[in-house]
């Protein structure tokens, strides 16, 4: 057999060493022309009520959502009403015949985390309705008023201060099955000069009770000007008010471990710093205010005898809704038709943009994921990665950010995901979503989120990477290598036949 020569050898191998150069000296694919678009909650659109009106309402300053409160302008057809920001009416019930009776004093309501409503009939009891008006639950006593709200074990929390004895409790937990679990009586602390001879619309006149997130209970003692915390035990551990408000009305704690409460008597709303008793913030009308909530945007909710406005932290007034004709009676007697409370269900979605990728094809196989985003109500930001060449999920759900409460007062910290991710060159897809905590506004019940908004996104973006020394350059070593080798062979087996 004759000997192959060197040259011989080498055009062998240079034949067969293009089967293993890489892909990417192959023309590169085009990329088609990606998208993004982002779909979030839109405003309901109801009916208009030709005794509602709505004058003022600044879009770009509000905070979008329906307002929900109770209605006592016609005492013979009381309602409670949620309406939109243009001030429809969304949806309303009408109390049946047999309870429109037991409006004052404070006809209280408020939407549940299940969407039915609870309700609160002075003198009569509380209620749960689903949506179609069909009550799934109710407690009936005639000793409660202005304020019931539900806890996160299925407890409900109620007050009674329309009348009440000093032998009375003002506040009572009740379970789901109509026990009374918890108590408390002011008279175990208060029955003592200058409170105990006090005496109008009641002893107390309770109007607020709200369970607090370490288990103590905030409590406004109406008539003796004073605001108080009590522990599970019932011992006060904190009071404030004496000297500086009148009677007071539905007092909060803020984020900011603030006081937010309507000084009634005054006709103003106060953000007051607990630790220092100093005014921080102020709004000033003469109306008869009885009831105030801090939004996620920083303005506050305000009702404010015939009218609800949202007013900003520099006291602008963005939006306002009203009634068309108030009924003419005298002022003592005008608090039975004014509103009493509102609550503004937040229907704003997260905002958030996406930064990294972009709409184009990225060099290297590793890609940053970037998402701007406003932490404003928003609980977690997710991204999952498509492989548009292969029709399928190329990664599971991956958090970019979630902002951990555990209420609406309790903030946990932020929690920081992935914000790399590695990908074979191919033509991808990254869709985005982010949750809203649901909180809407830091009203009574802050244990449980409302409607949680959701916010979607997506962008295409391709990966065409160059190689890399050590990886995908290496078959292009291997075959430079074994040409080498080649070669090598080749001369020693010429120079061999040439050696006699």
């Amino acid at each position: 057999m004759k000997r192959c020569s060197s040259t011989t050898i080498v055009l062998i191998s240079l034949i067969f060493f293009p089967s293993v150069l890489p892909n990417f000296l192959m023309n590169a694919e085009t990329t088609p022309k990606s998208y993004l678009t982002i779909s979030s909650t839109s405003i309901p659109r109801g009916i208009k009520d030709p005794d509602i009106y709505m004058d003022t309402n600044d879009p770009k300053m509000t905070w979008n959502g329906t307002t929900l409160f109770a209605d006592n302008q016609n005492l013979e057809r009381p309602r409670i009403v949620e309406v939109n920001m243009l001030g429809e009416i969304v949806w309303q019930y009408v109390l049946p015949e047999n309870l429109k009776w037991y409006v004052n004093p404070g006809f209280d309501v408020e939407l549940l985390p299940n969407n039915n409503m609870l309700f609160l009939l002075p003198r009569n009891g509380v209620y749960e309705i689903d949506r179609k008006g069909s009550i799934v639950w109710s407690y009936l006593d005639e000793k409660v008023s202005h304020d019931a709200d539900r806890l996160p074990n299925g407890d409900t929390l109620m007050v009674w201060g329309g009348g009440d004895a000093i032998t009375d409790a003002q506040v009572k937990e009740v379970n789901p099955r109509g026990e009374i679990v918890w108590s408390w009586y002011a008279k175990d602390h208060f029955y003592k000069t200058p409170f105990k001879d006090i005496y109008d619309e009641g002893w107390t006149h309770t109007n607020s009770a709200t369970r607090l997130p370490n288990g103590n209970t905030l409590i406004s003692l109406r008539n003796f000007n004073l605001i108080v915390e009590v522990n599970p035990q019932g011992s006060v551990v904190w009071s404030w008010g004496d000297g500086v408000v009148s009677y007071q009305h539905s007092p909060k704690i803020l984020s900011n471990a603030n006081l937010l409460v309507c000084d009634s008597g005054h006709a103003r709303v106060l953000e007051v710093n607990r630790k220092t008793g100093e005014i921080v913030w102020q709004f000033e009308r003469p109306a008869h205010i009885r009831d105030a909530d801090r939004l996620p945007n920083g303005n506050t909710l305000i009702v404010m005898g015939d009218r609800i406005i949202e007013v900003t932290p520099d006291l602008r007034i963005v939006w306002r809704l009203g009634v068309t004709f108030p009924v003419q009676v005298p002022q003592r007697e005008r608090r039975s038709y004014d509103f009493y409370k509102a609550e503004r269900v937040g229907m704003v979605a997260p905002q958030f943009s996406i930064v990294s990728p972009q709409d184009r094809t990225y060099d290297s196989n590793e890609i940053g994921v970037f998402i701007k985003y406003s932490d404003v109500d928003l609980s977690t930001v997710w991204y999952r990665v498509y492989d548009r060449d292969k029709g399928r999920w190329v990664t599971g759900e991956l958090m970019h950010v979630r902002n951990k409460w555990k209420n609406a007062l309790t903030f946990d910290g932020k929690e920081t995901g992935v914000s790399k991710i590695t990908l074979d060159n191919g033509n991808y897809a990254l869709r985005i979503w982010a949750n809203s905590t649901g909180w809407g506004d830091l009203g009574e019940n802050i244990f449980h989120p409302k409607v949680v908004n959701v916010a979607e996104a997506s962008v295409n973006f391709s990966v065409s990477a160059k190689p890399t020394l050590v990886t995908d350059t290496l078959p292009i070593y291997i075959g430079l290598v074994a040409i080498a080798a080649a070669i090598v062979v080749g001369l020693v087996i010429a120079r061999r036949k040439r050696t006699p």
